[in-house]
């Protein structure tokens, strides 16, 4: 693999220390194993913070400051385009990633000549019977991707055309859904790289029933917003499959409690179409300008 011209692997964090501090472990070891050259960089979205802006053990610390994700994410799109980098790689604070991580992004960017890779989230702390309701979908390397989540995503600069992630968005979460569809409706090829691992443990609130139907929930209120923002067509068929899917889950319910293969159906079919339903057809903005902005370091 060529040493590609200036990569910068963005950690963006919000008090999570300690899980902080294994991500970057893991960073490193994936940025020896490749042989390039990167940079680490940390984004602190603590608006209570005071952790100043400094580098130690090659390691360069931001303090951001937004509190909201999409806002910080943007800054660090913009710091690396700054600094004349062709290549930004967001990984969480809160996961680690496989020696050959950043290796094997670069090689399918390279290889597929992708605007932007993804690879999997991998949860881990889970019993087998549990992981139903927590993977997520794969797919074969080199498969064309709608979108994607920034827990693991390569972004090619060079390719973009200036795009970025939006300055107001505000729902909890869904920014990089929101940015990965406008990216590919712009015509950036996003591309599946299955042997670029990333793990995310998976702590005890995220177990809890309440949290997967919320988290679900948000998930189709997302879907909801970017299509609205994408000028996508409403079908009224579309809608009246969603309503069946609801109805269809609500009857699996009673299964749903024994069997976590059905209750990701649920899941999948009812929260989340929920809060498709709650969104598309709601009066309120979900989307509120955020003024401030980062004047980032050159």
């Amino acid at each position: 693999m060529k040493n590609p011209s200036g990569v910068i692997v963005a950690i963006l964090t919000f008090r999570r220390e300690s899980e902080l501090a294994v991500c970057i472990d893991s960073v490193r070891a994936s940025i020896q194993a490749s042989g390039v050259s990167a940079q680490v960089v940390v984004g602190d979205n603590d608006p209570e913070s005071t952790t100043p802006t400094y580098v130690a053990d090659g390691i360069e610390r931001l303090h951001l400051g937004f509190g909201g994700v999409s806002p910080a994410r943007r800054a660090l799109v913009d710091l690396a385009r700054a600094r004349d980098r062709r290549y930004i790689v967001f990984v969480d604070d809160d996961e680690y990633v496989d020696v050959d991580w950043l290796s094997n992004l670069l090689t399918c960017a390279a290889d597929f000549d992708a605007g932007a890779v993804a690879g999997p989230v991998i949860p881990v702390g889970l019993p087998a019977s549990e992981l139903p309701l927590h993977t997520r979908v794969r797919h074969s390397t080199g498969t064309p991707v709608a979108s994607a989540g920034a827990g693991n995503l390569l972004l090619d600069l060079k390719t973009l055309n200036g795009l970025n992630f939006s300055d107001d968005w505000d729902l909890p979460g869904g920014e990089d859904t929101e940015f990965t569809l406008r990216m590919s409706a712009g015509g950036v090829r996003l591309l599946w790289c299955d042997e670029a691992l990333a793990y995310e443990p998976v702590d005890e609130d995220r177990r809890r029933d309440s949290w997967l139907f919320a988290r679900y929930v948000n998930n189709g209120r997302i879907l909801a917003v970017c299509q609205g923002q994408l000028d996508l067509p409403l079908l009224t068929a579309q809608s009246a499959k969603r309503a069946l899917l609801v109805l269809a889950s609500a009857t699996l319910i009673p299964v749903a409690l024994i069997s976590p293969r059905i209750k990701r159906v649920v899941l999948d079919h009812g929260a989340r179409n929920i809060g498709w339903f709650s969104e598309r057809f709601s009066r309120r903005d979900s989307r509120k300008p955020r003024a401030q902005r980062l004047v980032v370091a050159r």
